[in-house]
């Protein structure tokens, strides 16, 4: 399946966001500095597979997350079993 560009382009949207958030995120930042505590420098790679189906035209859509994502290009997006699987992997939830 050809990926649109444009889709290239908010895939890696994501992945900066998702490193921005572990980042910024309370629990990590503690982690690394408990870790550096005991006298080790701490380096983060992650590697994350993103994949995209295109979705049945048919296929209910939720409703929107507005409240819960703060772009609203994103609010009306739905979310799949399989997206929410991704997410949950790294401890976000939509619901």
């Amino acid at each position: 399946m050809e990926i649109p560009e444009h889709l290239h382009e908010l895939v890696d949207q994501l992945g900066k966001a998702l490193v921005q958030a572990l980042a910024t995120d309370d629990a990590s930042r503690s982690l690394a500095r408990k870790i550096q505590h005991e006298g080790f420098e701490v380096a983060l790679m992650i590697e994350a597979t993103v994949a995209l189906h295109k979705r049945d035209t048919n296929e209910a859509m939720e409703p929107s997350l507005e409240s819960a994502v703060p772009d609203p290009e994103l609010a009306a997006t739905p979310w799949s079993d399989e997206d929410r699987a991704f997410l949950r992997t790294f401890k976000i939830s939509l619901d």
